[in-house]
C-alpha cells in the first residue's frame, strides 16, 4: 500500500513539473504561432496582389495588342480608302474595355467616330487631350485617367500617331477600367480587406473595393486614416509592403507598380482580421494543453511499444519502405558483431537515373525508385540480407552469409539481368542499368573499412563503363 501511494505521489510530483513547463511552452508557441500565421499573411498578401497585378497587366496588353492590329490595318489600307472606315465600324464593341470602338482626328480639323458620335462646332481636334498625348507615340500608350461625365465611371484614353499623310492623324479610343473595378472585388472577397488602383501623378482611385470612393483623389486629407497613410507613402515614393496604422488597427499594406502604366496596385490587410479567430481559441488551448500533457504522462507510460514503433518507423525510409542510411548500417554494425568476417556489402548506384527526373520528371522518378526497390528486396530476401536506401539512386544489400567468390559473382550477374529485364522495355531512352561496389567481410574489420571498399569497388565499377560489378 506504501508503495502505491509513494508512486501516486511521484507521478503527481511529476505532472506538476510537467504542466508549469508545458504551459512556458504553449505560451511561446502561441507568440511564435502568432508570428508565423502574421508572417504567412503578408507572403500571402504579396502573392495575390503579385497575381492581381498579373492579371490586370496583362488585361492591359490585350487592350492595347487589339487596337494595334486596327492601327496597322489602317496604316495599311490608308485615310483614303473607304474600307478603312469600315474597318473602325467592327472596333464597335469589338473589346468589352472600349465598347464606343476607336475615333480619329487629325491636325487639320478631321475627326471621325466609330460609334457614330459627332462632336459640336466648338470641338477643336488639336486641343484635346488624346490628340496631344497621341502625338508623343508611335504606339498604343495609355494616358491619363479621368472620370467620364455621362457614365460616372472611370476610362482612360490610349492614343498613337497615325504613320500616313498628308495630315497628322491620331487613332484613340476609351477605355473602361470596370475590369479593374472587378479585380478589387475579387481580392477583398477573403481576408484583404481594401483595395484599389490609384495614379501615380494625380492620384486619382481608378478603381476601388469600395465603389464610393472610385473617382476620388488620394491625399493626405481623405476621411480614412488609412487612405491618409498610404498617400504618405506615395509622397515618400515607397512600394513594396509596409505597415501602417489605419482606422481600426494597424494594416498590412502592399503597394505594387502596374507595368507600362503610370498605375499602382494597394492592398490593405487587416491585422486584426488575421489575429481574430487565433483569439477565441487560446484560453480553450491552454486548457486543452494541461489535460494533454496529463494525459501525455499517461499514455507514454502506457504505450511504451508505440514509441519503439515511432523508433521503428524513424529508421525506414518513407519513398521505398526500405532502410535508410541510419537504420541500415546500425542492422549491419550488429550483424558485423555478432558474426564477425562473415558476408559482404554491396553499394550500387542507377546507371543513368537523372534522366529519367530530367526527361520525364520526378514523380516518374520515385515510381522507378521504388521498382527497383521491389526488385532488390524480391531478389535478396533469405533470412540474413539486410536492404536500404542510402539516398536519391545509391542503395545498399547487406548479404550477412558465408558466400563464395564464385557464388557471389553469379548472383551479381544475374541480378544485374534482373535489373534489365524490369526496366528495358519501359524505359528504353535512358538505358537504366546498375553499377555495383562489392566489399567482403572477410577483408574488413569495422562498418567503417567495409563500406569504404564496397564505395571504391563502386567507383571503379562506374569508371569501367557502368552495368557492372566490381569485388574488393
Amino acid at each position: 500500500m506504501k508503495t502505491k501511494h509513494r508512486y501516486f505521489w511521484a507521478n503527481i510530483k511529476l505532472v506538476c513539473t510537467i504542466v508549469p513547463i508545458v504551459l512556458v511552452m504553449i505560451i511561446i508557441y502561441f507568440i511564435l504561432v502568432r508570428r508565423e500565421i502574421l508572417s504567412l499573411s503578408k507572403e500571402k498578401l504579396i502573392l495575390e496582389s503579385n497575381y492581381y497585378v498579373e492579371e490586370i497587366s496583362a488585361w492591359a496588353e490585350s487592350v492595347l495588342n487589339e487596337a494595334t492590329i486596327y492601327k496597322e490595318m489602317i496604316e495599311r489600307l490608308g485615310l483614303e480608302n473607304e474600307d478603312t472606315y469600315e474597318l473602325m465600324y467592327t472596333s464597335v464593341d469589338s473589346h468589352e474595355a472600349y465598347p464606343f470602338g476607336l475615333y480619329m482626328g487629325d491636325d487639320q480639323g478631321n475627326y471621325f467616330d466609330a460609334s457614330g458620335w459627332e462632336p459640336g462646332e466648338d470641338f477643336v481636334v488639336t486641343e484635346r487631350d488624346w490628340y496631344k498625348e497621341g502625338l508623343q507615340h508611335d504606339r498604343f500608350a495609355f494616358g491619363e485617367p479621368y472620370v467620364d461625365a455621362m457614365t460616372g465611371s472611370t476610362c482612360v484614353s490610349i492614343s498613337s500617331r497615325l504613320k500616313t499623310g498628308p495630315a497628322v492623324t491620331v487613332l484613340s479610343a476609351d477605355v473602361y477600367l470596370d475590369y479593374a473595378s472587378q479585380l478589387a472585388k475579387e481580392i477583398t472577397s477573403g481576408q484583404v480587406e481594401h483595395a484599389f488602383f490609384v495614379t501615380n501623378g494625380s492620384r486619382l482611385i481608378l478603381a476601388d473595393s469600395d465603389a464610393s470612393m472610385i473617382g476620388m483623389t488620394l491625399s493626405a486629407e481623405s476621411e480614412s486614416m488609412l487612405y491618409q497613410n498610404v498617400s504618405r507613402l506615395f509622397d515618400e515614393e515607397k512600394t513594396g509592403q509596409h505597415d501602417i496604422i489605419g482606422d481600426e488597427s494597424v494594416y498590412f499594406v502592399n503597394i505594387n507598380a502596374i507595368p507600362d502604366t503610370d498605375w499602382y496596385f494597394v492592398t490593405c490587410l487587416n491585422r486584426n482580421e488575421v489575429l481574430k479567430d487565433l483569439w477565441g481559441i487560446e484560453f480553450p488551448m491552454l486548457l486543452i494543453a494541461v489535460i494533454a500533457s496529463v494525459l501525455l504522462f499517461i499514455l507514454t507510460s502506457l504505450f511504451s511499444k508505440e514509441m519503439s514503433s515511432i523508433r521503428t518507423k524513424a529508421r525506414m525510409d518513407p519513398l521505398t519502405k526500405l532502410l535508410n542510411r541510419e537504420g541500415f548500417e546500425e542492422l549491419v554494425r550488429m550483424a558485423l558483431t555478432e558474426r564477425p568476417g562473415q558476408g559482404l556489402l554491396m553499394i550500387m548506384d542507377m546507371d543513368n537515373f537523372k534522366l529519367i527526373n530530367d526527361q520525364l520528371g520526378h514523380p516518374v522518378g520515385d515510381q522507378v525508385l521504388r521498382k527497383f526497390s521491389s526488385v532488390l528486396e524480391n531478389y535478396f530476401n533469405r533470412n540474413k540480407d539486410i536492404v536500404g536506401r542510402l539516398g536519391g539512386d545509391e542503395f545498399a544489400v547487406f548479404v550477412g552469409r558465408d558466400i563464395s567468390t564464385k557464388e557471389t559473382e553469379g548472383m551479381l550477374k544475374k541480378f544485374l539481368s534482373i535489373v534489365h529485364q524490369n526496366f528495358d522495355s519501359e524505359y528504353p531512352d535512358q538505358k537504366l542499368s546498375a553499377s555495383i561496389g562489392v566489399g567482403l567481410a572477410a577483408n574488413n574489420d569495422t562498418y567503417e573499412l567495409l563500406y569504404q571498399n564496397a564505395d571504391k569497388a563502386l567507383y571503379d565499377a562506374k569508371w569501367n563503363g557502368k552495368d557492372r560489378f566490381q569485388i574488393k
